[in-house]
């Protein structure tokens, strides 16, 4: 209720002269003023009462205030209202008020009685004040206070139940103020809380804990630490167990900026460490074996090229013989005995084959084989490897079709007897393995950049291409066809001899002329191998020295730091998928699925570069290191298929492993030179690192694709 008291009413001391009349005076104050007389009559109303409750003092003097102001309350309470104020006791409330307009506002109402000299009620001066701020004020705080309480529990339920060792220390004897249901499991049960941390742990004194929450505690910076190995006693006897922990002290502030507590952050790494020591003893394990099994590869080599030449020189004895025989020169020879000489000759011949690949493939293996790169005329030496298998498809009813035309007078920079023996096995091969009525078909092209190859220099590459409509190659064995020893067909009932090892020499002679030898297939329908070889740019010009690929100094120290560095950047990429935006699945994998065959990738990798620079840059040294690349980008490409992902986030990932591993050798080369060459070496080798990375993108992608087509990803074969 607003009540006002009657100006006239009030006592009045004379004003001075110039002064103003005390009705001015209320007029000007920035609240509602209102006073009636003391039936509740109005008698003044200031403007700031009209602009609040949007009456003129002409439309309301005389009135009731109740009937102009009414606010939440009956007549019954306004009459007990009036009975205090005669009593000459003034009343306040707050409480809703209606406007002109229909409008109401939150009023905070004092009424005062004026009383005449007899002590009687002559008026009432009522002031209200708007405090719809105020609530707005209130309603804001407490929801402010509403959200604090709540993010305080929330943030308390996060300690209680992460997984991380969370306790509080406060003072300088670091009392525990709280620790976590994870702290105090490790410490076996023991309650912690109002202990000293000496006191409650007093199994890790001599651990230099306690003297680091000293200096933390003494210097207000914060400490941290990682792979600390801990002895642990459950409930303070007992034997002693080690656990390791990554761990930060961090000191806590009060109000005035004075150090007054310590809080603790442990995570155990227990088992990742064990597992990486594991991991790092079995590394060690496998670099014995495969330096035990180069080793042993080498002596099969020297012995294989050995027993080869032993070999050969009676088979070439027997088929010398039998030429004799069939002369006659130890006798007439009936019909019968010529079929059986023509028998022995094809036989020894057979066999010489296969004593020849074995010694080529023990030379390649012993780097005994140097290839010629002169600039030859592509279309004769193709030419040339059909006309040497043009009797076996004819004798077998597969036509046999060339489509070398388009480039006329192309050449190649190679070996042309090599690249002919080449072509000859792929043929012979497409040949073999096709059905009487198929057909196998040459093609040749020119590449700016092959797919799935590891051709060398800058191209462009001539290319030929022998496809046929044979039985094709299962998937399980695609991947392990290069392999020696390899057989598309295996088992004492196939229809094919052969060692296994054509496929391989041709490859590694492919790569020695700095080209490379791919295969595509489906089994069943057919298979297609193609032949990369290096343009010649100027043909007819000789070039006497052998290819080798363009040296590059410091990919060996770059190859080093990827290696020496893999954990590390595994794990930075790890927690950028897990935070990338452009991966939404990244943050619901545990660390194993997002890191999965990246360490191993990065290792082989370095490896490649070292193989690449302390080897001397021969391509055949790069092989081992190229299948193993291949096979795990083939995989990862595939897990990550399972693991719901797209092409966009497969290649997002390979970008934030590019730019982990390019920020890596920046940070750690700064601007020291590598080797003689400057930081322009350093430049060069992290171009041919991402180089790489961008090729294992390529077969990541179409191992994800293949698995997405439900298509196996091919296994090597062991034998």
């Amino acid at each position: 209720m607003t009540t006002q008291v009657q100006p006239d009413a009030l006592p009045r001391d004379p004003l001075p002269a110039g002064g103003l009349d005390p009705a001015d005076l209320l007029d000007a104050v920035e609240q509602a003023v209102v006073a009636t007389d003391a039936q509740g009559r109005i008698t003044f109303w200031n403007r700031h009462a009209e602009r609040l409750y949007g009456w003129s003092a002409a439309e309301v003097l005389g009135r009731d205030v109740l009937d102009v102001t009414p606010g939440e309350f009956a007549r019954g309470q306004a009459e007990e209202i009036m009975d205090r104020l005669r009593h000459g006791l003034r009343w306040s409330g707050e409480f809703p008020v209606r406007r002109r307009d229909g409008s109401t506002f939150p009023a905070r109402v004092t009424d005062t009685p004026v009383m005449d000299e007899s002590g009687a009620l002559v008026g009432i001066v009522g002031v209200s004040v708007d405090v719809t701020e105020r609530e707005e004020l209130k309603d804001e705080r407490d929801e402010a206070l509403a959200e604090t309480d709540a993010e305080r529990l929330r943030l308390r339920s996060i300690f209680q139940h992460a997984p991380a060792l969370i306790a509080v220390l406060r003072g300088p004897r670091h009392v525990v103020e709280f620790a976590n249901p994870a702290y105090r499991r490790l410490a076996g049960g023991r309650e912690l809380a109002g202990l000293p941390i000496r006191e409650a742990l007093p199994e890790l004194e001599g651990q230099g804990l306690f003297e680091l929450l000293d200096r933390v505690y003494a210097g207000g910076r914060p400490v941290t630490g990682t792979e600390k190995p801990v002895l642990f006693g459950p409930g303070g006897g007992g034997g002693l167990e080690e656990a390791v922990f990554d761990f930060v002290y961090q000191p806590l502030f009060d109000s005035a900026g004075t150090v007054d507590g310590v809080l603790v952050h442990a995570v155990e790494v227990t088992g990742q460490v064990r597992a990486r020591r594991q991991a790092e003893a079995a590394t060690a394990e496998a670099e014995a074996a495969r330096r035990a099994a180069e080793s042993a590869n080498l002596a099969k080599s020297q012995f294989l090229a050995n027993m080869s030449h032993e070999i050969r020189t009676p088979i070439n004895a027997v088929i010398g013989y039998t030429d004799l025989l069939e002369m006659g020169l130890g006798g007439p020879v009936s019909e019968a005995q010529h079929a059986y000489l023509q028998r022995v000759r094809s036989s020894s011949r057979h066999l010489l084959g296969l004593v020849n690949e074995i010694l080529d493939f023990a030379k390649i293996e012993a780097g005994q084989v140097e290839v010629d790169s002169d600039p030859v005329p592509l279309l004769p030496a193709v030419r040339s490897a059909l006309s040497l298998v043009a009797t076996q498809a004819a004798e077998r009813g597969v036509r046999l079709e060339e489509r070398v035309e388009c480039l006329p007078g192309a050449a190649f920079c190679g070996d042309e007897d090599r690249v002919r023996q080449i072509l000859a096995n792929l043929l012979s091969n497409a040949v073999k393995f096709t059905e009487p009525g198929g057909e196998v078909v040459v093609t040749c092209g020119l590449e700016a950049h092959p797919v799935d190859a590891q051709a060398r220099g800058e191209g462009p590459w001539v290319s030929v291409t022998v496809a046929d409509s044979g039985i094709g190659i299962p998937a399980v064995k695609l991947g392990a066809i290069f392999d020696p020893f390899v057989q598309v067909e295996s088992g004492y009932t196939r229809s094919s001899g052969g060692t296994g090892l054509g496929l391989t020499i041709s490859r590694r002679l492919s790569r020695l002329m700095g080209g490379d030898l791919t295969v595509s297939s489906e089994e069943g329908r057919g298979s297609r191998f193609c032949l990369y070889l290096p343009l010649s740019r100027a043909p007819g010009e000789s070039a006497t020295t052998a290819f080798r690929p363009r040296q590059v100094p410091g990919l060996a120290d770059v190859g080093y730091l990827l290696a020496r560095c893999a954990d590390t950047l595994t794990h930075r990429v790890g927690d950028r998928l897990r935070d990338d935006p452009a991966i939404p699945a990244g943050a619901e994998l545990d660390r194993a699925q997002l890191e999965d065959h990246t360490s191993t990738f990065l290792v082989d990798i370095g490896l490649s570069l070292v193989t690449l620079d302390e080897g001397g840059g021969e391509p055949e040294l790069m092989q081992d290191g190229n299948d193993i690349q291949k096979v795990i980008s083939e995989r990862h490409g595939a897990q990550r298929s399972r693991l719901g992902w797209d092409d966009d986030a497969l290649r997002r990932e390979f970008g934030i492993l590019r730019e982990e591993v390019e920020a890596l050798v920046h940070r750690e080369t700064g601007s020291r030179d590598l080797d003689e060459g400057g930081t322009a070496d350093v430049a060069a080798a992290l171009d041919v690192a991402l180089t790489l990375l961008r090729q294992a993108e390529r077969i990541s992608l179409r191992g994800m694709r293949m698995h997405r087509a439900g298509l196996a990803i091919a296994q090597p074969e062991v034998s």
